[in-house]
């Protein structure tokens, strides 16, 4: 098995990637292959279990559609080494840790290869592009947010946070359903 390290782009809006894409932004999924896995991060609302999970590679579940891979380098680290760093980080990253803005699948790819690659782990900008300027919109200006982003970032299952406006949104689970991924069937790994 190769200590190859990849990262593997999916659209999650086919259409508005495609336009977007020419600006060097868009609405992206990102996975980390090492050693032959995928892995990737994504919501869920139990405490006691991580939203890392692991896929074959290139065969992030719907609503992604493989774009690109990103061919990172070799990794110095063994595989069991590389275990241990993704245990760790599967432990930091938990299902309900997720936020649209500031903790995605894109964070844990870019936390991930870093683990692995150290300085020269180095994911593109353009694949969190979007949720940096969606962050700095929504901390400085939430009028530019639109509505249905706002309360998938403000209201997830189990927690109830204020806008940036002063206003209260109420929960919402079926917003977060359309904006998160995590891969049914597979086994989450637990920290």
């Amino acid at each position: 098995m190769s200590g190859r390290v990849r990262v593997h782009v999916y659209d999650l809006h086919r259409d508005v990637n495609d336009v977007g894409w020419v600006f060097g932004i868009g609405i992206f999924h990102t996975g980390i292959e090492i050693y032959g896995k995928e892995y990737a991060f994504g919501y869920h609302d139990d405490e006691s279990a991580s939203g890392v999970f692991a896929i074959a590679p290139r065969s992030a579940p719907a609503p992604a559609t493989y774009r690109e891979t990103i061919e990172l380098g070799a990794t110095p680290l063994s595989e069991g080494e590389c275990e241990r760093a993704i245990a760790r980080l599967s432990r930091e990253f938990t299902g309900p840790s997720y936020d649209l803005l500031t903790r995605n699948c894109n964070s844990f790819t870019e936390a991930m290869a870093e683990a692995v690659m150290g300085e020269t782990g180095k994911v593109p900008a353009y694949v969190n592009r979007l949720a940096r300027i969606g962050r700095f919109a929504h901390a400085y200006a939430p009028c530019l947010v639109p509505a249905s982003i706002r309360r998938a970032i403000t209201t997830v299952p189990g927690r109830n946070r204020a806008l940036g406006d002063g206003s209260h949104e109420s929960e919402d689970e079926g917003e977060d359903e359309r904006l998160t991924l995590t891969a049914p069937g597979e086994s989450r790994m637990s920290g």
